[in-house]
């Protein structure tokens, strides 16, 4: 199932986030994208939220780390359309600016 959700293209790996970003729904996908964000192959991680409608706090960690551990290792992490709701979860917490946000793939660089 992980390897539907994860598409390497270009230097960009791509993740499928779904309805939910839930501790249920990041399990089966986790390890292998912390595995994937270390390689030569990856430089940009895309985290499509288009679909999703609920991140939990699961969710908002396993983001954050990952966007942190790509930070270190001078790779970016951006988020693909995430609907207002997410975004009024993010503000929230307050890591709205934590994050790079695009509405379009054609925003990377």
């Amino acid at each position: 199932m992980a390897e539907e959700r994860i598409k390497i293209s270009d230097g960009i790996l791509t993740l499928k986030c779904g309805k939910e970003v839930t501790i249920e729904t990041i399990y089966e996908f986790k390890s292998k994208i912390e595995k994937d964000s270390e390689s030569a192959d990856v430089n940009i991680i895309v985290a499509d939220l288009s679909e999703a409608q609920f991140l939990d706090s699961s969710g908002i960690g396993f983001l954050v780390s990952l966007n942190s551990r790509l930070k270190s290792l001078n790779k970016n992490m951006y988020l693909l359309k995430p609907s207002e709701q997410i975004c009024k979860t993010l503000e929230l917490v307050r890591l709205i600016s934590f994050f790079n946000i695009i509405e379009d793939e054609r925003e990377l660089p």
